[in-house]
């Protein structure tokens, strides 16, 4: 994210980075080699060559770390905190590291990109026994109630979901096993929050299957809209951050998991619920899933089920399909081969002119520039997923 806005709007959350700084002060021993792992500004890397760092490798593969150099400059960081462009794993680095600090977590903390580069951090670049900031997270589910939270996200148009006359409902089994990302009010929670799981990065990377479960006994009869899914971090040298509602707003958010139809609860009655991800092939966690029950009323919800596909989407998709290339891709394909370090884009359009007469020089160099970018973006994406900056 090449915002630098949104990065100097992390800053203002001081409560989150007074407490990653007193970590870092309490993990970082003077001489450690350190690796910031989407470094954004360089915060966090500052806060390591504070804390006696010999050498911070700040890393981010986005243009931000462009400001970090300067402000690394500014502030007499320079000599101490080298500024490097460039995505995990490809990115070489001189030297194992003895501290890790890694916090661009999604807001239900494990996803495929997230392990992969845990992973490959381990492997690629920490030093045996090397600590890490966070060392561990706690994973939280509790039971909502909030009509307004639930019928805003799964029944907009009322319990027929007709409007305009059509009936919608169709779309609304999509809506209702979709994982929401949304600001969950800490009153909405009908139950105190139960721990489903734990996880420590400060080892190569297994954690990956989310798996737990949980149950509350209510005293006042209620109805049960979804649950809320979110994370607190054990940063290290006693500190911990927590990411629940009513916390102070960061960068990671917290989950609502929708319940459709919503379970009504008598005083006194339990709800059970199941939070999981089972793996994919290499071992990274797959769809979430979540399952909610009452005595006499189950209702599951399913990630996979969030997804529009059909059996030609998923065949398509599958290992064993085989793509092709229509004119479009076929004239993408011949952009891309035509870029190769030596070529303006002048010439790359007049090429593409060349074999596309119903395209002018200045549409064909439209079309070049609108490639390009379009990859640019495709590229930033993907890093993103992975769990990069």
């Amino acid at each position: 994210m090449s915002d630098v806005r949104y990065y100097r709007d992390l800053l203002a959350q001081t409560g989150r980075i007074e407490a990653f700084r007193r970590a870092i002060a309490a993990v970082v021993r003077p001489g450690d080699r350190v690796l910031d792992v989407g470094t954004g500004l360089g915060t966090f890397a500052f806060f390591a060559a504070d804390a006696g760092a010999a050498e911070v490798y700040a890393v981010d593969s986005d243009p931000v770390i462009h400001v970090a150099r300067a402000v690394a400059r500014l502030n007499g960081y320079a000599e101490r905190v080298r500024c490097v462009r460039g995505s995990i794993p490809e990115v070489d680095l001189p030297e194992r590291v003895d501290v890790v600090i890694f916090e661009d977590f999604p807001a239900r903390l494990l996803s495929g990109g997230v392990v992969r580069l845990l992973r490959a951090v381990h492997q690629v670049y920490a030093a045996p026994g090397a600590r890490t900031v966070p060392e561990a997270a706690e994973l939280f589910v509790a039971p909502v109630g909030s009509d307004e939270l639930w019928e805003a996200e799964i029944a907009p148009f009322g319990p027929s979901d007709t409007a305009y006359g059509i009936d919608w409902s169709p779309s609304r089994e999509y809506v209702a096993n979709a994982p929401l990302k949304r600001a969950i009010a800490p009153t909405s929670l009908l139950a105190a929050p139960q721990s489903v799981g734990r996880v420590r990065f400060d080892a190569p990377f297994e954690g990956s299957v989310v798996r737990g479960r949980a149950t509350w006994r209510l005293e006042d009869a209620a109805v049960v809209h979804g649950l809320a899914y979110w994370f607190d971090l054990d940063l290290g040298g006693g500190e911990r951050l927590s990411n629940g509602p009513g916390a102070e707003p960061g960068s990671w958010g917290h989950l609502y998991l929708p319940v459709d139809p919503p379970l009504r609860v008598d005083a006194g009655g339990e709800v059970h619920a199941e939070i999981s991800a089972a793996p994919r092939a290499d071992g990274t966690p797959g769809w979430l899933a979540w399952e909610v029950a009452t005595a006499s009323e189950r209702v599951r919800g399913h990630e996979f089920s969030a997804a529009p596909a059909s059996l030609g989407d998923l065949a398509a998709a599958s290992p064993d399909g085989v793509p092709s290339l229509g004119r479009r891709g076929a004239t993408e394909l011949m952009v891309l081969g035509l870029t190769d370090g030596t070529r303006s884009i002048r010439d790359i359009a007049r090429e593409i002119a060349a074999e596309r007469p119903d395209l002018t020089q200045t549409d064909a160099e439209r079309l070049v520039v609108g490639v390009l970018q379009d990859k640019i973006q495709i590229a930033r994406g993907l890093a993103a997923e992975r769990g990069e900056r």
